[in-house]
Formats: structure tokens, sequence, C-alpha cells
């Protein structure tokens, strides 16, 4: 049956929505989240207790976790059934943001698969709206709210309002597609002010999303900055940015399987220089279960994805959670925690 859903969505995939213009596939299959009960479904869950983790002393069901993009509660609801341990909502502003203008997506073939570019540019209600909306939101996983600001007091008004309607809360440093915000890992002494700041006005554990497009200044800089501050979860990362004269900004972030092999380098790399101190989000490139398996066995404690969400089908998450499963068995291991560090598949 799992096998027989991913072989029908990557048909329809193919098929259809890559024959579409984008706003038409994008609106088809966000109508199709909003409608269709999938989350009822016991085909797209995996319950095992062996792939539960901790993420900032929440418990999630297992380490995937939805990225964020989509900003409809409906929807969001819909993914929370969908197999993944936790779920993020789209990046939150203090006002409503009507986003860049189409086309703000399109497609891309690489040489590893499909990936997405985007400049959607925080399309969001902004910051009342969510506050009125989210308490109706059940948590039938943990829920990771994502906000961001163009100053320290932003993030803070936002942080304030929020938390309370969140398991954990990810400050957005790093979008590629909005100049204030991207200009945070260009300068980051301003961010230790703002990462006290956050600290201070909440008890919920604090996630920063890190951009690929810095990585040496992630490790240097921003990285020990929020460790010096108490934030212990890193997202690495976001979208890569790249020109793109399709889209109507001229350039956008780049996200898919053409990011993966960075995403893996990256988890070594930071594992290995900060060791336990950090808790690591690996979100890049994972679209396939023998990757999310890589990142897990080089340190990650959870990995994010969204773009496979869109290129794979929903069933992705499934068909990993049967591979960590395997791979837990086949080392006769209790929980999924014991494969961090490892050599990974043999």
């Amino acid at each position: 049956m799992v096998r027989a859903a991913w072989l029908i969505y990557g048909a329809i995939y193919r098929g259809l929505l890559c024959r579409l213009p984008e706003p038409t596939a994008v609106s088809l299959g966000q109508l199709v989240l909003r409608l269709v009960p999938l989350d009822r479904l016991s085909l797209f869950r995996a319950e095992d207790p062996r792939l539960n983790i901790t993420l900032g002393g929440v418990r999630l069901p297992n380490p995937l976790i939805l990225s964020s993009m989509y900003y409809e509660l409906t929807i969001l609801r819909r993914a929370m059934g969908l197999g993944f341990g936790a779920v993020t909502t789209k990046t939150i502003t203090l006002r409503p943001r009507p986003g860049h203008p189409e086309p703000n997506l399109v497609r891309v073939e690489t040489d590893r698969g499909p990936g997405l570019i985007n400049c959607n540019g925080f399309k969001n209600p902004g910051l009342e709206a969510y506050r009125l909306a989210l308490p109706t939101l059940p948590h039938r996983v943990p829920l990771i709210v994502s906000v961001a600001g163009e100053s320290a007091e932003e993030y803070v008004a936002l942080v304030e309002a929020l938390a309370g309607f969140a398991d954990l809360v990810e400050l957005n440093i790093s979008s590629p597609n909005t100049t204030l915000v991207y200009q945070w890992s260009q300068t980051p002494r301003a961010l230790g002010p703002l990462f006290k700041a956050v600290r201070d006005a909440t008890d919920k554990p604090v996630i920063v999303k890190v951009s690929p497009d810095f990585s040496e200044t992630n490790e240097r800089a921003i990285i020990p900055l929020a460790l010096d501050h108490g934030i212990r979860i890193i997202n690495h990362g976001n979208a890569r940015r790249v020109t793109e004269p399709r889209l109507s900004q001229g350039a956008g972030g780049l996200s898919g399987p053409e990011l993966f092999p960075q995403t893996l380098e990256t988890v070594r790399r930071l594992r290995a220089r900060f060791g336990d101190q950090l808790e690591l989000i690996a979100t890049g490139g994972i679209d396939a279960p023998d990757k999310a398996l890589q990142v897990l066995a080089a340190g990650a404690t959870a990995c994010g994805y969204f773009t496979g969400f869109v290129t794979r089908g929903p069933i992705l998450a499934k068909l990993i959670l049967a591979e960590l499963l395997r791979e837990v068995t086949r080392r006769g291991l209790t929980r999924l925690d014991e494969l961090r560090g490892s050599k990974g598949p043999s």
C-alpha cells in the first residue's frame, strides 16, 4: 500500500502538477490538503516508541519536522496527522505581509532531483490574526511557531504574544527572500542582544534558523552567541539564495536535493565542533529515507523538510520512518537517539 501511494503520487506530480503553471499547482495541492482528510488514514503514520526523541526537552513522537511554509491552520492541522513528529507554522511577522508578487515560485530540475526556488517574502496575515487563530489549533504533535522581525523588539513582541500557543519557538534570521531578515546573518554582532531579549521573554525552547549561505559565520559567531545566551537548538538551515530571472524579484531561495551534500557535511562538522552542547535540526535536501538516515547518523537530533513533501508527496514521512525502524531493529537499538554519531547504514 505504501509503495503504491509513492508511485501514484510520483505519477501525479510528474504527469499533472509539473505540467500546470506553478500558482495553479500550488492552489490545487493546498485545496487537496484542505479538503481531503488524509490525516485520518493510518497509512501515513508509523508509531513506535523507539522513534521518540526530545528537542529542547519537548517530546516528539519521531524526528521528522515539517518545515515552515503553510500559514493556513486547516492545512497545519492536517499535516499533524501525516507522520511528522512536529509541524512548523509559516514565519509570522508583526504586521500582515502580502508577500512578493507572482511569479514567486518556480520548479527546477537538477542532477540530484526536483527542487523549488521561491521568493514568497513571508506572506502571512500577521501577529493579530495568529494570536486569535492559534488557540484553536489542537497539538496532535508539537507545534513550532516561526517568527521574524526587523528589530530585536519585533522578535520579542512576537515571542511574547505567541509563545504561549507553541511548544517551541523558531527565530528565522535567515530568509533569503526578505532583505532585512537576511541581513541578520551578515551582521552577527547584532544578534547577541536579540538572543538575550528573546531568551528573557519566554521559557519555551528556542530554535535559531540559520542560512547555508553563511556557514563560516554560523560556526564562528552565530552559534556560539546562541549558546552563550542559553539557546541550544539550531536549525541548519534555510533555502540557498540564487539568481533566478523567472521570479519577480530576480532571485530567490533554492530548496531541494541540491542542498543535501552541504547539509550532511555541515551536520558532521557542527557535531564535531560543538558536541552535546547543541541540538541540531538538519534541513536542506532531505527527500528520501536514506538521506534522513544519513543526517541522523551524522549527528542531527531531528531533520526537517518541505520541498520533499511537495515533490515526493505526503507518504515520504512514512517511508522515512519505516527505514529508520528497520535500521534501529537491524542494529538492535532500543531508541533512535543511539544511532546518532554512528557510521550510518552499512
